[in-house]
């Protein structure tokens, strides 16, 4: 994406045709991997003799931030990122209409039209069962690519070439499928052109593709080089557009937090079932809390945080300073509001939740339940000051530490933690265990712990009843996204009846060895 901004940043020059093979590729290569390296390696300036522990603690945390921010693309599923852009922006249809001529469907329908046209003509271009020589020169290529002769390489190329100059979307397709005026509306919003700005060099700087990720090939053609990023924009931009219907842009910031309370209470609901008792907006002697959950002897109080994440700083030290200001008012807030409850849960005294209304909703009593848990609820993900709260949540020394998880994250694993027949018995198992981690753990991805827990079990109860370091993997991520390919289990799934056709035996390998039931949505 980088590549890609500083090209469109760059003037035209020459009028020669560039192609990366061989040394000048290798040399691209080399020089991202040292720009790249200067961001993740510590200014020598900053490490003296009289640096403290202390000192060390807040470079790691701006550190891993700072390249957590930069280095990973958005991880979510295409249903978690269309039901935010309805949800969130809704109740700004008109204003959204008023601006841009658009519905919010506008968006939507474009952004899956397109994915399908991009689908469609990778499969034409990359299926060669038309021409049994190409076909047969494909399998070779794959099983044996030492083998293959001069000429041989000198084809392959070719046909890579080909394929991919033949990936441009045409325009003219969209045009059949979508009104012409609507689809020229969303290409000017989306559509990277070449502008030139001698200034843009840092990986740091605000990078072009990220909110127009649509690129020219040629006047009747377009290339989408990464479908997810086009809903990503969708959704950024959106949230731009509608901070204008006010003053202060609050109004969307608050649709914002009450779409995350309503997404939170639905994964919950769902995976307790309807005897659970969850009680949403309630209140003790005091401000209104998000969630208490009561299951048998457990019980959960929830706190849902939308804060937006700031973009980190490059110098450590102002970094430090913003990135503990954005922790405090988000996952450090929730945690206090939530410990306000647990405190009294740990008390022996009843006590009472009521309504908006002061209506007593229920008496509880401490003595009848065995473990109370802590969660926080992120509209963002925070990475590794996320995974590891020991770096910035202040907690007293005999207190627990919370699980705080990013929404998209949550929904992921109970989706697949419900698959399992004892799935309410196995929820208190892991955030018993996953407590146990923080203090000594390298990840910034919350996904992979529950994946380790899912799929890898027996060695993820070690880690955690082990005092050694843990530093996760991202290939245990492979496992969702297995599922994902032969579905997954979201409500209003995308391509389900496809996706239920497929046969991959690996998913299927995965599915069997972990006993992972039906989705109740496929039934």
């Amino acid at each position: 994406m980088y590549l890609i901004s500083l090209y469109h940043s760059t003037a035209f020059k020459g009028n020669e045709r560039f192609e990366a093979y061989g040394d000048e590729y290798e040399n691209i290569v080399r020089l991202l991997n040292a720009i790249e390296d200067c961001y993740v390696s510590t200014p020598e300036n900053l490490i003296t003799p009289d640096y403290t522990e202390e000192s060390l603690k807040r470079l790691f945390i701006s550190n891993s931030t700072f390249l957590n921010y930069y280095l990973n693309a958005s991880l979510s599923y295409f249903e978690q990122d269309v039901e935010r852009i309805r949800q969130t922006f809704k109740h700004f249809e008109s204003h959204i209409r008023d601006e841009t001529g658009l519905e919010i469907q506008d968006f939507i329908d474009f952004f899956f039209l397109i994915t399908n046209l991009e689908i469609e003509i990778y499969n034409q271009h990359f299926n060669h069962k038309y021409n049994p020589e190409e076909h047969m020169l494909i399998i070779k290529m794959r099983d044996n690519p030492t083998s293959l002769t001069n000429d041989e390489l000198l084809q392959v190329s070719y046909l890579a070439e080909n394929g991919v100059l033949g990936l441009g979307i045409p325009i003219n397709k969209l045009k059949e499928s979508m009104p012409s005026e609507k689809v020229d509306k969303i290409l000017v919003m989306f559509m990277m052109i070449r502008n030139e700005n001698e200034n843009y060099l840092y990986y740091t700087d605000t990078c072009d593709y990220l909110s127009k990720p649509l690129l020219m090939t040629d006047p009747d053609h377009i290339a989408l080089l990464y479908s997810k990023q086009l809903i990503t924009a969708i959704y950024d931009y959106l949230f731009e557009l509608c901070k204008e219907a006010d003053k202060n842009g609050r109004k969307v910031l608050m649709r914002r937090e009450d779409y995350l309370e309503d997404k939170t209470y639905e994964v919950f609901r769902d995976f307790f079932g309807e005897e659970a008792k969850i009680y949403s907006n309630y209140q003790v002697n005091g401000p209104e809390k998000d969630l208490l959950i009561l299951k048998g002897k457990h019980a959960y109080i929830i706190e849902c945080k939308a804060n937006k994440y700031r973009i980190p700083f490059r110098d450590p030290i102002k970094a430090y300073d913003r990135i503990n200001d954005d922790f405090k008012k988000s996952i450090g807030k929730g945690y206090q509001q939530a410990k306000e409850i647990e405190d009294l849960f740990s008390g022996d005294e009843p006590f009472e939740i009521k309504n908006e209304r002061g209506k007593i909703l229920e008496t509880i009593h401490p003595s009848e339940f065995m473990e109370v848990f802590t969660i926080v609820v992120t509209q963002e993900r925070f990475g590794q000051i996320q995974c590891d709260l020991n770096h910035l949540l202040e907690i007293d020394e005999n207190d627990n530490f919370p699980w705080a998880v990013f929404i998209d994250d949550l929904e992921t694993f109970l989706i697949t933690l419900k698959r399992k027949k004892n799935h309410l018995f196995e929820f208190p198992v892991f955030l018993l265990e996953r407590e146990k981690l923080h203090g000594r753990m390298f990840c910034s991805d919350e996904l992979e712990l529950c994946a380790y827990f899912l799929f890898d079990r027996d060695n993820f109860l070690k880690y955690c009843n082990s005092e050694d370091l843990f530093v996760s993997s991202p290939d245990v991520h492979q496992f969702f996204d297995l599922l994902y390919h032969v579905g997954f289990g979201f409500k209003n799934e995308l391509n389900i009846s496809d996706k239920l056709k497929r046969y991959s035996p690996e998913a299927l390998a995965v599915i069997n060895k972990n006993k992972l039931l039906k989705p109740e949505s496929f039934k």
